[in-house]
């Protein structure tokens, strides 16, 4: 049987999308309720599918075809393309948990979209570590900028994750567009350079640049689409469960991650050569011991709001407590004086 769907002004305020009326669960659900939520008509329910469906779909890619097409096992030169898919795994993964189990409690909301944004960040830096390798304009390799790339966007990835906690907190969400904007605008810039200037022959392929300029169309639209809440801003409570903006957000990242996966691909293949006459080969250390030393930091930094938002609530019960025990005891004293217990 269903849960009863609410409607906005029913649902506390952390709880509430801009321009969705109806279709919220219950912020009190158990786990059982979330799991059968995604099989019931919900404003959420698209959004758990639309990413779910793109981590199947990518994990197949890197377990199942990729990984034996370019032979993961035995090339070290294949490392930063199997981190940048573990990412995109991940992140889609933990999205999907996110938009599933957000509605157990108050705390959980919270906690699952800080799991949300240190997914994305831990995916940006992995695009970086892959950007790092394969792509970077000729001209560009082994320049300073080249060397504190990586360095540079571990520092990005760990700002981006505090900066969207801490937006959280504020209800401040241009904070946190705002961070996950500079950190993609930085980590791509290289990419985007050798698109527009095409130095030294780094356009000789134009099948991967094709691809890297679809990826950078679908990342505008992408943006467009989240901040300005696109089409519900236009008919609020008409597309509440099917057809929001998140949806199309979800959907319109998938296919920038495919368009980047090729994109990559092709130039791992065809600039392999020169790659590796001009840089050493990448290491695990360099490539995935990076991202999973972010994201230990990654998770302490959750650690650190979790327990803020534990402590928050915590001071909440007790001056809700205070406050019920002061009513009592001023209501007591009020009835004694009014009985003439009092002298």
């Amino acid at each position: 049987m269903c849960a009863k769907l609410l409607r906005v002004n029913h649902v506390p305020k952390d709880f509430r999308e801009p321009f969705i009326v109806s279709g919220y669960r219950s912020c009190r659900s158990s786990f059982s309720a979330c799991i059968r939520s995604a099989f019931s008509l919900n404003n959420e329910t698209f959004n758990f599918w639309t990413h779910f469906a793109s981590f199947v779909y990518f994990t197949w890619l890197f377990t199942q075809w990729l990984w034996y097409e370019f032979r993961f096992d035995v090339d070290p030169f294949t490392y930063p393309l199997q981190v940048y898919l573990a990412s995109v795994s991940l992140y889609m993964l933990v999205s999907s948990i996110a938009h599933l189990f957000n509605c157990m409690s108050e705390r959980a909301h919270h906690i699952c979209f800080f799991m949300d944004y240190s997914a994305i960040s831990i995916y940006s830096l992995s695009c970086c570590i892959m950007y790092n390798v394969y792509v970077f304009p000729k001209s560009w390799i082994n320049s300073t900028f080249h060397t504190v790339y990586i360095p540079c966007s571990v520092i990005n990835s760990l700002l981006c994750t505090s900066l969207g906690c801490v937006a959280r907190f504020v209800n401040w969400k241009a904070l946190r567009v705002s961070a996950f904007a500079v950190k993609y605008l930085f980590c791509s810039f290289p990419l985007l350079y050798r698109c527009i200037f095409c130095e030294d022959d780094d356009c000789q392929d134009p099948n991967a640049i094709q691809f890297h300029v679809y990826q950078f169309i679908l990342c505008a639209v992408t943006v467009a689409v989240y901040a300005t809440h696109f089409p519900e801003v236009l008919a609020p409570g008409k597309f509440d469960v099917f057809g929001h903006s998140h949806q199309f957000f979800h959907i319109l990242s998938g296919i920038a991650n495919y368009c980047q996966l090729q994109g990559n691909i092709l130039d791992m293949q065809y600039r392999r050569d020169y790659l590796l006459s001009v840089s050493p080969m990448p290491t695990f250390a360099n490539t995935a011991g990076v991202a999973l030393f972010a994201l230990i930091i990654n998770i302490a930094i959750i650690g650190i709001f979790t327990g803020m938002i534990w402590k928050k609530q915590h001071l909440r019960r007790v001056k809700s407590r205070q406050g019920i025990l002061t009513i009592d005891w001023e209501n007591s004293n009020n009835n004694a004086f009014k009985n003439g217990k009092v002298h």
